[in-house]
């Protein structure tokens, strides 16, 4: 049932008008699926949502048809899911624009630094899916708070590195208009900053972790 949902969601999200794409997502069910499903069904869409450059924020309208106000945690859960999407399109431009951008008679991929720094981003992109879908887990209802701050703080960590990586390989192009990955990385800061930043949920995460007797592994396994 998850793969038909996201597979129609992704032809959604290719066929909407983007002078007004509200109407057919209206129409959908979308946007009223959150009280339907599990969170793991809804995290490929937040994926899918985060790999297409210049979505509509549906995500946190699906949220606000949930419950209004959104609560914090959701919100910040999805807006990671968001996120880990988002750096895995980057992610795919910057090596695809690796393997055949050439400079000095060889592509740039092909020089030892730049395969360092593509490396240190797929660590990067790795270690940001696995926190928001550690996130992605049960009911809406009944978010975890702790993993919502996990996710939020790593998916931020992650996306500044990202974000500087594609932008040092890419080097001007990545700037210009006609090139979608500014679009990509804008998106990215402003999740970053939407529904508390990192230092936000570092001091939620670190007040519960102080008020606990136990040690770092029985706290991680608590989150």
């Amino acid at each position: 049932m998850s793969d038909l949902i996201s597979e129609q969601y992704a032809r959604l999200l290719e066929s909407l008008p983007p002078e007004d794409p509200w109407p057919p997502l209206e129409q959908s069910g979308f946007l009223d699926l959150l009280a339907e499903v599990s969170l793991e069904e809804v995290f490929p869409l937040a994926l899918a949502t985060g790999a297409r450059a210049g979505a509509p924020d549906v995500l946190q309208a699906m949220a606000r048809r949930f419950a209004d106000p959104v609560p914090a945690a959701l919100a910040a859960t999805l807006a990671a899911g968001e996120m880990a999407g988002s750096m895995l399109a980057i992610q795919a431009l910057t090596a695809d624009y690796a393997v055949t951008r050439k400079q000095f008679g060889r592509e740039i991929g092909k020089f030892q630094a730049i395969q360092h720094q593509i490396a240190v981003m797929a660590e990067e992109v790795v270690a940001a899916r696995m926190a928001a879908q550690a996130a992605f887990v049960g009911a809406p209802a009944d978010l975890s708070e702790r993993r919502a701050a996990a996710a939020k703080i790593r998916c931020n960590q992650a996306a500044a590195r990202v974000a500087a990586i594609a932008h040092a390989v890419h080097g001007a192009i990545g700037v210009s208009e006609e090139f979608v990955l500014h679009h990509h990385t804008r998106r990215l800061r402003a999740l970053s900053l939407a529904h508390g930043g990192e230092s936000v949920w570092a001091v939620r995460l670190g007040d519960w972790a102080l008020s606990q007797a136990q040690d770092f592994t029985s706290l991680a396994r608590a989150l």
